[in-house]
């Protein structure tokens, strides 16, 4: 039994890998910029070089925090233009434009020459004397600022004739040699660079790639390796760790399911053996027309209906607590504080729990009448033994493998809630975070629970193939 079980965990761990692999690129793709939370846009800054200066810093330290300026992953397949060192550029708009001009022009180094007179041109912008009309220093900066979004030539070359054009226009004005003795050799530099650029383009370098290996030091790893020892990261709305967020809405969720489970097994094993031992008599026709009632009811639906004629008493029917919790604080008394709980718990565990009811039951009649009908089963009612012996020794023993296989479901159902439910009652367990965390887009939220469900997948199946061994010993040498 251990050899079957350690290969089974040989299956189970690339599973693990191929799942973290899809959650991990998943969540680089998923929309919005992880450092916007930490930052506020450049745009809703006042334009001067020190709020300008602070943004860059400020985006570039969080981006380090954030591990954002090392490698995707361990290896990547790239075209030879790009440097090896292009993840380290997390600034936007001058990844943007880089990205761009390489995948045009292909020269690396006059391209980021280009880019660094550039710079210069933008920063002794901002050193321009009071003196100068409020108009000509707007439209400079905002005809300096387009050109770190244009990266087609004839874009390009228009707005380097245009700052030409507005650099002449200042020698109108008074003290205007100070700014043209500034400004016209870096913007000559920046006009040479770029001329640069295109006298050496090495178009061909795109289409040849090269395999480059980053080691352990990239994004994936990182993230991996802090998922194993149980660090999560930080939510991005609230920048709270991701495990305690996980860790009091499981509190919720586990509390519901594990009841609702537990009851749900207890309840529905009688009636799908009885079900099955009284097969197209009356009781059958009536506990197969119900359940088939129960399980085509909406959650959500009857969520709703719970809610609104049991709860209100515009209705008259007030019987159970409203949505929530409850008002009691932390520091009311311990059985108090129960009570009003569980008073707010019992419809949520019965909406959880009549459908798996219905579920499980037809699921045991099914497979009893399977065990029954078999020759081993006549032969017992044959030799007279008692009724209740045969059905629950000797058929539901034999008709345990499809109840085996319903609580290897147990272990992410009961940690991934249900999303209808929590949110309808207002119950703050796992569904109705996973909710919340995808409307704000919290997308370190969303993608270790998906973790989270997709291991305790792996250990329900694991479990539940321990179980089959103890249930009948000859599957260990299947």
């Amino acid at each position: 039994m251990l050899k079957r079980t350690l290969k089974k965990l040989g299956y189970f761990i690339p599973t693990l890998v191929i799942v973290s692999l899809v959650a991990f690129f998943l969540s680089k793709l998923a929309p919005g910029d992880p450092v916007a939370h930490y930052v506020p846009p450049i745009d809703a800054l006042p334009s001067s070089s020190y709020t300008v200066s602070y943004y860059e810093k400020q985006y570039i330290k969080y981006s380090k925090e954030l591990g954002l300026d090392r490698p995707l992953f361990y290896l990547a397949l790239e075209p030879a233009a790009y440097p090896d060192t292009f993840h380290q550029i997390v600034l936007p708009r001058q990844r943007e434009l880089l990205d761009k001009l390489v995948a045009q022009y292909g020269n690396w180094p006059e391209i980021q020459d280009y880019y660094r007179a550039l710079e210069n041109l933008d920063h002794l912008f901002f050193q321009w004397p009071d003196s100068i009309a409020p108009d000509s220093r707007i439209n400079f900066q905002r005809t300096i600022s387009k050109l770190f979004y244009a990266y087609e030539d004839p874009v390009i070359r228009k707005i380097l004739d245009q700052l030409k054009e507005e650099l002449q226009a200042v020698r109108q004005t008074p003290a205007s040699n100070p700014v043209i003795d500034l400004l016209s050799p870096p913007l000559t530099q920046v006009i040479a660079a770029y001329q640069q650029i295109k006298d050496t383009a090495t178009p061909s370098k795109l289409a040849a790639p090269r395999i480059r290996w980053y080691g352990t030091n990239n994004q994936y790893h990182h993230w991996i390796a802090r998922f194993i020892t149980g660090d999560f990261g930080r939510s991005t709305r609230d920048r709270r760790p991701v495990f305690d967020k996980i860790k009091e809405a499981a509190w919720w969720t586990l509390s519901i399911n594990l009841v609702a489970i537990f009851l749900a097994f207890v309840v529905s094993i009688p009636i799908g053996v009885y079900s099955a031992s009284h097969a197209q008599e009356r009781p059958d026709r009536i506990i197969s027309f119900l359940t088939f009632v129960f399980y085509s009811i909406p959650q959500f639906w009857m969520a709703m209906l719970l809610v609104v004629f049991l709860t209100t008493p515009q209705y008259g029917m007030n019987w159970f607590a409203s949505v929530g919790l409850g008002d009691l604080g932390a520091n009311a008394p311990f059985w108090d504080r129960f009570w009003e709980r569980l008073s707010h718990l019992i419809l949520p565990i019965f909406c959880v729990t009549y459908t798996t009811i219905a579920f499980i039951s037809r699921q045991v009649r099914g497979s009893m009448l399977d065990v029954i009908q078999k020759d081993f089963i006549r032969t017992a009612f044959a030799k007279g033994l008692p009724r209740n012996r045969v059905t629950w020794r000797h058929a539901f023993r034999n008709a345990l493998f499809p109840l085996i296989t319903l609580v290897a479901l147990v272990f992410p159902a009961a940690l991934g809630g249900s999303v209808l439910v929590e949110v309808i009652f207002n119950i703050p367990g796992m569904g109705r975070l996973l909710f919340d965390s995808i409307v704000g887009r919290d997308w370190p939220v969303v993608f270790m629970v998906l973790m989270i469900v997709t291991l305790l997948t792996v250990l329900g199946n694991l479990v539940a193939d321990v179980l089959y061994n103890f249930a009948d010993p000859r599957t260990t040498s299947k």
